[in-house]
């Protein structure tokens, strides 16, 4: 099959190939020649759901940990809906009586994984789940809430499990098990916050970890021999300018939810004051640096050149998403793949009747399964479909919906998007009129529904696999169409998920000869993992907390091999340092690291 010359790129593996993120080429110097402001095993960049696994699980064995978080840690996390996708039994499925294994996880998450993880690492990932949920829950965020029995984008207050992706699809080999684990915490008319990781934080906090607030890590300190052995970063001082600094980016991640304009001039005069305010400061890792500093979304620069058909869509992170953790990576000789890949959220449900429709575009062509999770109909909208998103139904179905389009079965900020989405609702006596009013062909139209309706009835397969208890004609006028096209509607997110390549048995980062990077290790969005293909609720939050015990682990045996004079498999030096490493040791002050456009 012949490459398309203008795809985008997917892959990178020099510092220019990722602009835009402020990281500079490492300092190669030996580690009796800087002058360190502090010393520890374990370094922790970046503290969201894999960065806080990371720096508990590396505690808990007894290791000396600091994270350096750019802003007051938390990260995307905190941001999220504080999801945590988990099953093969945990305890909250066992307390609810919902029968689950590590092997029916797995028949099912293969579907979304696929090839991002080799089978034996998803399947650990599925083994690991229940220990993985119990791990949080022993650093103090709680279940206390009861089954959501429905499908449904997010559950009504009061609920702490539900079917947050597509269990209730795959069943041809695994039964259906609801593993969304909604942490308490989150408010009765809200969809996201700190309820997942604030405990956690303040767990590693009391265990004993040094917190490094209001610095950005700009760049890596590798030996003659290549290996990581620390970094530096920018540091905005306490005070004033502290103040402002925690202001500008709280105001910032706030306001890309509600109005993202606004957020860009937050963004503006936070990179100004890191300009003018920041000192550079040096941390030595004996063990290993963790980088867990998320994805890439918030970096113009790369999401043009990599995710062009995404621009349309919400970019949803905070102001660290920049890709500085994948570039620091690839700044030591790693590579960042899977580049090209992100995922977009278009959820149709509530109301629970909504994914009974038909979803086209402005050809009139369906191109999905409505019943689908919310992030397979959005990045199949976005990637493949030019943002496009027509919900066409009758007025049984159109009324129907209305009718459960009320608090008991949606949270009150889904309640409105829908209630929104409704009101810019095109209605006309036949379908012919309707394509007229959505300028698509009607004869288009008139076919696709055809279609659809002797799916529905069981006279013919789904050509997207929807089956018939999932459809409803749509044949009694008169006939609706609400658009839900990126910028209409509802809110159309997006994230990135590629990263860096990472051993899948330790966490170590690759250089492009496929050897660990000695003392390197990726966690999270900034490492390729279970999360990486495709998206499920909660399953960027599982993947942390498995990818950041993975690391955080294994950073701390290579102290403890660094101690005893040994090596771990994941920290054997390279022959030769990295190509951007080659230069010598700088005497004097670092220079302000270059800020995000």
């Amino acid at each position: 099959m012949a490459s398309d010359n203008n795809a985008p790129p997917t892959r990178a593996t020099q510092l220019d190939q990722l602009p835009g993120t402020g990281v500079e080429p490492p300092l190669v110097a030996d580690a009796g020649s800087v002058n360190w402001d502090g010393e520890f095993d374990v370094i922790v960049v970046g503290l969201g759901a894999a960065g806080v696994s990371a720096a508990i699980e590396a505690l808990d064995q007894g290791a000396r940990v600091a994270f350096i978080d750019r802003f007051e840690g938390g990260g995307t996390t905190a941001r999220s809906g504080s999801v945590m996708y988990a099953g093969g039994g945990t305890a909250l499925q066992k307390r609810l009586g919902v029968n689950d294994s590590p092997e029916n996880m797995f028949n099912c998450l293969r579907h979304e994984v696929q090839d991002a993880v080799s089978p034996g690492t998803l399947r650990k990932f599925c083994e690991d789940s229940p220990g993985n949920f119990d791990f949080v829950t022993a650093n103090g965020t709680r279940y206390s809430g009861t089954l959501f029995p429905n499908k449904t984008s997010y559950p009504v207050h009061g609920h702490s499990l539900y079917y947050s992706g597509n269990e209730l699809i795959y069943t041809q080999d695994a039964e259906p098990a609801p593993r969304g684990h909604l942490a308490d915490g989150i408010k009765r008319f809200t969809a996201f916050g700190p309820a997942f990781i604030g405990p956690l934080i303040k767990s590693a906090l009391r265990k004993g970890v040094t917190p490094i607030r209001k610095s950005r890590v700009n760049r890596l300190i590798l030996n003659p021999a290549g290996e990581v052995i620390g970094v530096e970063a920018q540091q905005v001082r306490g005070g004033w300018t502290g103040f402002k600094h925690k202001v500008f980016s709280t105001l910032a991640s706030y306001a890309q939810i509600y109005f993202a304009p606004a957020a860009k001039g937050y963004r503006k005069k936070l990179f100004a004051l890191e300009q003018h305010c920041a000192k550079p400061v040096r941390y030595r890792a004996k063990g290993g640096v963790v980088l867990a500093a998320g994805g890439f979304i918030l970096n113009k620069d790369m999401t043009e050149q990599y995710l062009p058909k995404f621009q349309r869509a919400l970019k949803l992170g905070t102001t660290g998403d920049t890709g500085a953790g994948i570039a620091l990576g690839v700044s030591a000789g790693g590579m960042a793949e899977r580049l090209g890949t992100a995922t977009a959220w278009r959820f149709i449900n509530p109301p629970v009747d909504w994914p009974k429709a038909a979803i086209v575009n402005l050809q009139g062509k369906r191109y999905v399964n409505e019943a689908m999770y919310g992030a397979v109909i959005g990045t199949r909208m976005m990637a493949e479909n030019n943002g496009e998103c027509i919900l066409v139904m009758d007025k049984p179905l159109f009324e129907s919906s209305l009718a459960n389009l009320n608090l008991k079965h949606s949270r009150f900020v889904t309640w409105m998007q829908a209630k929104t989405a409704v009101r810019t609702a095109k209605s006309a006596a036949t379908l012919e009129a309707l394509a007229q009013r959505l300028k698509i062909n009607p004869q288009t139209l008139q076919q696709t529904v055809a279609d659809y309706n002797a799916a529905a009835r069981g006279e013919q397969a789904d050509p997207f696999g929807k089956q018939p208890g999932d459809m409803k004609e749509i044949r009694q006028g008169p006939f609706y169409a609400i658009n839900m096209s990126a910028g209409k509607g509802d809110i159309t997110s997006v994230i990135s998920l590629g990263g860096l390549q990472v051993c899948e048995q330790t966490g170590a980062v690759l250089n492009q000869n496929g050897e660990p990077i000695p003392g390197l290790f990726a966690a999270g969005r900034s490492a390729i993992g279970v999360a990486s293909n495709a998206y499920v609720s909660g399953l960027s939050i599982a993947d942390g907390v498995f990818s950041g015990r993975r690391a955080g682990a294994h950073a701390v045996q290579r102290a403890q091999s660094a101690a005893t004079g040994r090596h771990t498999s994941a920290g054997q030096p390279h022959a030769h340092a990295p190509a951007q490493a080659e230069a010598p040791a700088q005497a004097q002050s670092p220079a302000q690291a270059r800020q995000p456009a």
